[in-house]
């Protein structure tokens, strides 16, 4: 498959304004709340990361590993940024998320938005970061997560993190779905409490 399923980046403007028309209140324009920015999440560059720009729509909106490697031999092409949608029950979307691997040129009001990062265990990670690029300062204010086969140990440096480990069976595939969906749970619970302003 040459490209996500997900919206692509060169689609980010169309499919960002989709996510907000198709979710705007039926309501007069006068008593319409003006919708919100879109969250960001923030994945690993490293191509070891078990999550990454290859597979991120996979993982997130599809609730499904797929190895980035697997997606490169595919035909999968890198993209610095996508989104990938929530949808309600009834199909309409109900917001529209952006991905990256590279958070250096994000301005002051973009790293509001950031929301969620995923982690690989090095702290070079949050180099140029704000907060000093100390990941004890950052995950306080974004939630962090990471992903590994169940069988793998926990790398120290994780386990003393506030972070919140992904685990996923190496083989078994229809167990994909259980486990990710701990990602979803964590956050609604996290954006309810600390960026309810962010379309979520």
């Amino acid at each position: 498959m040459s490209s996500y399923r997900g919206a692509q980046s060169s689609k980010a403007d169309a499919a960002n304004k989709s996510a907000v028309d198709s979710t705007a209140p039926t309501t007069p324009d006068s008593q319409r709340k003006k919708a919100s920015p879109n969250p960001i999440i923030i994945v690993p560059s490293a191509p070891s990361s078990m999550i990454t720009m290859y597979n991120c729509v996979d993982i997130l909106q599809d609730n499904k590993f797929i190895e980035s490697d697997v997606k490169k031999k595919s035909g999968t092409k890198y993209e610095p940024s996508v989104y990938i949608q929530r949808k309600n029950q009834d199909g309409t979307v109900r917001a529209a998320i952006k991905v990256i691997d590279n958070p250096n040129f994000l301005s002051g009001d973009e790293w509001d938005r950031v929301v969620a990062v995923f982690v690989q265990g090095a702290a070079w990670q949050f180099k140029g970061w704000p907060w000093n690029g100390n990941p004890v300062e950052i995950f306080e204010k974004i939630k962090a997560f990471h992903i590994k086969f169940d069988e793998m140990p926990v790398e120290k440096t994780i386990a003393n993190w506030n972070v919140q480990v992904l685990s996923l069976s190496r083989t078994k595939r229809h167990l994909d779905r259980a486990s990710l969906l701990k990602f979803w749970e964590t956050m609604d619970k996290f954006m309810l409490k600390s960026k309810p302003s962010l379309r979520w």
